[in-house]
């Protein structure tokens, strides 16, 4: 072999790896129909077939990535179309919030195309498939979603500055909670006694920790344990306890942000309302009454959806907007960089999940194997996908109560992502999480109107 043809070519035209999941009835057949017409249109697409647009999931187009395609493209049948007659409008709102989430965390929205394609266009298709060659040929690879998929073994970064469990009990005036009010302690009793519930979820002094923690009061005298709510956590988490579940009636001792998750359980049928029983404080800690559901989100959600912005969405405190505001200022590969940067102190302890009153599953997807869509280790593939589908999930459920980034013992601004999603789905379908138990969740509706700007 001579020296020429033993060199590797310098002027070699990159060829992009595209991977397509398209529906089975209408793509998939207009792409057939491009085949059998003789239409030539560039071989680097490889078509995945689903039965419908709805069943592609987010975490098809997230694995596509991680294993190295440096574009893809999801098409299926034209709104009004569908074989399964919703699918592809439910997808179509899916595909908005997911693109606003990718946006978020600087992801190249340029290497993610969506397009309606009948069975009749395979020209379209032909085109389709030629533009977007083209453009992820002209882009080059995803070099740096490349380089999160090889990052098996992240090194072991510093953690952020946290107050320690010494330090804290050393200040006790500023950890250990104040006796609840006594009026409260009254009306837990009362209830108790009278049998209008079988147990209350409040807060109790933790001895070991220096601050409150939940536990569910069952007798009348343990009322006087009870305490004024922790600055962070969410007592509407308890509710995922299958012990807690198996209680009816039952009481909780709420402020808004709990209400706000009570009124998102409802939505999901997660939660009886004639069961459970508000005994109804301010964020204060002062108390309000007992009330049913309804009555308690009057006297306490009420002034606050009426004083909210019209564009903001519930609980997220003012400087959480206000980060978010700033980082979506910034270019998207600056905002890629804040990220995997961010995911890669995660640790996998999965404590954002156990505080998030609304991570409600019985099994979470992180821990199926059957398959295993994404690695379990922290690593950065696993950590990206991990924080990515979870904050997807979260869309028109998270209520900003930030449980879970008081969680983290990496310090990760988890309910920037929150804020983020929650803000896209109030801003094209006008919903607030929380807001009202009777709306149907996000996730399941559609409308025939809903936004499709960006799909071809």
């Amino acid at each position: 072999m001579s020296a020429t043809q033993s060199q590797p070519s310098t002027t070699a035209t990159f060829e992009p790896r595209i991977v397509a999941f398209v529906c089975k009835w209408c793509t998939y057949a207009g792409a057939d129909l491009a085949g059998t017409s003789r239409m030539a249109y560039p071989p680097n697409v490889r078509t995945l077939m689903l039965p419908c647009t709805g069943r592609i999931d987010i975490s098809f187009v997230l694995r596509a990535f991680l294993q190295g395609a440096d574009g893809v493209l999801v098409s299926g049948c034209h709104p009004g179309d569908c074989h399964y007659t919703a699918g592809n409008f439910r997808a179509r709102r899916r595909w908005t919030i997911f693109r606003d989430l990718l946006d978020t965390l600087g992801f190249d929205l340029r290497r993610l195309d969506m397009a309606w394609i009948s069975a009749a266009e395979g020209a379209k298709w032909v085109k389709t498939v030629q533009s977007f060659t083209d453009r992820i040929r002209e882009l080059g690879p995803y070099s740096s979603m490349k380089q999160l998929a090889s990052n098996r073994m992240p090194p072991i970064a510093p953690r952020p500055t946290r107050v320690s469990f010494a330090n804290a009990a050393s200040k006790p005036d500023k950890t250990v909670a104040a006796p609840a009010d006594p009026a409260l302690v009254s009306a837990v009793g009362d209830a108790l006694t009278a049998g209008r519930v079988k147990a209350v979820i409040g807060w109790v002094p933790n001895t070991t920790l220096k601050v409150p923690r939940p536990a569910w009061i069952t007798s009348p005298q343990a009322a006087g344990q009870l305490v004024n709510p922790a600055e962070s956590g969410n007592l509407a988490r308890l509710f995922k306890n299958p012990a807690i579940r198996s209680i009816a009636p039952i009481g909780i001792v709420a402020r808004s942000t709990e209400l706000f998750a009570l009124n998102v359980l409802r939505q999901e049928a997660n939660l009886d309302p004639a069961q459970v029983r508000v005994f109804a404080v301010s964020d204060d800690g002062r108390f309000m009454g007992e009330m049913d559901c309804d009555k308690a989100a009057d006297a306490l959600l009420a002034p606050i959806l009426k004083d909210l912005p019209e564009d903001r969405p519930v609980g997220f405190r003012e400087d959480v907007i206000r980060q978010l505001d700033e980082l979506m200022q910034k270019p998207p590969a600056e905002r890629w960089q804040f990220w995997t940067d961010q995911f890669s102190n995660c640790i996998k302890c999965y404590a954002c999940r156990g505080s998030c009153p609304m991570c409600s599953c019985e099994q979470c997807f992180m821990d199926k194997n059957q398959p295993q869509w994404f690695p379990t280790a922290a690593d950065g593939p696993g950590n990206f996908a991990w924080h990515v589908v979870r904050a997807f999930h979260l869309a028109g459920r998270c209520i900003g109560c930030g449980s879970c980034q008081d969680a983290c013992p990496a310090n990760i601004p988890l309910n920037l992502l929150g804020a983020a999603i929650a803000r896209s789905t109030r801003a094209h379908f006008g919903h607030r999480a929380g807001a009202d138990p009777n709306a149907i969740p996000l996730q399941s509706d559609y409308k025939a109107d809903d936004r499709e700007d960006f799909i071809l």
